[in-house]
């Protein structure tokens, strides 16, 4: 009986270990701006990057630096490797999966050479969207924590 007044959630894990920050705090008015959906930045202290849910991949850029994931659950995840960091075109990533592939939370997806990255002069944050947040209810972060894959750091409410 107590059920009926439990709020369904859907969460999800940091693609990558480092600190969360605020959408709002990437130096990106694309995203910043929320244009392309509500999210998490996190700041890397290591490149690997792992699936936040189970879902498959459904669009892998083709130069490595971005992932997007459509989850179990309906949401559709995209997961930025820096910014501007399209223009290595591939060099400094590599990926473990391919378009089509079904993952599940933690599985490794991409890893990107973080030192590359900076000594290439780009930004290396990371950004992880709800493309079509605008689907649910809410989606909230957990910002301004240290994280790892086992942590939680976006939760949506359908």
């Amino acid at each position: 009986m107590f059920g009926l007044f439990k709020k369904k959630k859907n969460s999800f894990l940091s693609p990558m270990t480092g600190k969360s920050v605020s959408i709002k705090e990437v130096p990106d008015e694309t995203f910043s701006s929320e244009m392309l959906g509500k999210g998490v930045a996190i700041i890397p202290s290591d490149g690997l990057v792992t699936s936040p849910t189970s879902g498959k991949v459904s669009m892998i850029f083709e130069t490595l630096h971005a992932i997007s994931i459509l989850a179990d659950t309906g949401e559709e995840i995209l997961i930025h490797i820096g910014l501007d960091t399209v223009k290595m075109n591939g060099d400094g990533f590599s990926s473990y999966v391919k378009v089509g592939d079904t993952v599940k939370p933690k599985d490794p997806l991409i890893k990107a050479d973080l030192e590359k990255i900076k000594s290439a002069g780009f930004n290396p944050i990371t950004i992880m969207l709800i493309c079509n947040s605008t689907e649910f209810k809410s989606v909230e972060s957990v910002t301004n924590i240290p994280v790892t894959n086992d942590s939680e750091i976006l939760v949506v409410i359908p």
